[in-house]
């Protein structure tokens, strides 16, 4: 570097003297030698400026990488922040509601006409009624439940199940049991038939108004009775003068209600046409009113 500063004064030096020994006395040939100087040292000093700069510059470089260095570090351990006391807490999550009984008596009796449906496909008289309350989240889980049958032949019982693609399987069975010891008939010869039967004579009812009945008393225990026998397949039902409610299963009644206060015999072509309102058919049968839905 320094050979080229020097050769390129050395040249500005022999032009500079020529130019004054042209122009100029010999005595002025120091001011060539003094403009030589001045040159020669203002090359020197911008070069070494320049080179000065850059020195500066990478190091100004270096300090700012060497401060990024650092501080990711610092940014990468850092612990988070805890938060204050007075802030408020997380929710709980919300509890699960408990099964609507509304809406699983629906789905049991959407269940029951659905084995009904299916037992009649085979067994137009058939009747049925579950042998145990069944469990709805058992039957949606894919469990047996066994029910008790009639006009099917000589089955008896049935198992239930649906798969997981909703069909239906039914399965019926014979189930036999024990005798039951007959009775002595210790009422024969003792004369104490009429005394019982006069005891077992229903009270005259007190009903004056048969539709407020019908209306308050009769109507809803009658919608009751009909929505589920109606689902085990029975398209009628009985009722006696002191307002049993029955039903034949196996050529033999079964209670399944009771009527308060139920109107007297001379009431009943009335309460027929109250039945016909909500589209029941009423036949008065001897001592006993007969309901029917289909």
């Amino acid at each position: 570097m320094r050979k080229n500063v020097f050769s390129s004064s050395i040249k500005i030096l022999i032009v500079s003297l020529l130019l004054l020994a042209v122009f100029f006395q010999k005595e002025r040939s120091q001011l060539a030698l003094i403009l030589w100087i001045a040159v020669t040292a203002g090359i020197f000093l911008f070069r070494k400026s320049g080179k000065l700069a850059k020195k500066c510059r990478a190091f100004s470089a270096s300090l700012k990488q060497a401060g990024r260095t650092a501080k990711a570090p610092a940014e990468k351990t850092a612990e988070p922040v805890p938060k204050a006391d007075t802030e408020p807490a997380e929710p709980a999550a919300p509890a699960k509601p408990a099964p609507d009984s509304r809406e699983t008596e629906t789905m049991l009796l959407h269940i029951s006409l659905r084995i009904t449906e299916k037992l009649k496909s085979a067994y137009p008289q058939s009747v049925w009624q579950w042998k145990d309350t069944p469990s709805l989240q058992g039957i949606l889980a894919g469990g047996t439940v066994r029910i008790l049958v009639e006009n099917m032949d000589a089955y008896t019982h049935a198992d239930i199940s649906f798969d997981r693609f909703g069909r239906i399987h039914v399965e019926p069975m014979t189930i036999g049991s024990f005798a039951e010891p007959s009775g002595n008939g210790t009422s024969a010869g003792t004369g104490t038939g009429d005394a019982d039967a006069a005891e077992e004579m229903p009270p005259e009812p007190s009903v004056v108004d048969v539709r407020v009945w019908y209306e308050l008393v009769g109507q809803k225990v009658l919608e009751t009775q009909i929505t589920d026998l109606n689902a085990n397949g029975h398209t009628k039902l009985t009722i006696k003068e002191n307002g049993d409610i029955v039903v034949n299963r196996q050529k033999k009644e079964v209670l399944k209600g009771t009527l308060d206060s139920f109107p007297a015999k001379s009431c009943w072509e009335e309460l027929v046409l109250l039945l016909a309102e909500d589209e029941l058919k009423g036949k008065i049968a001897g001592n006993t009113l007969q309901v029917s839905w289909i």
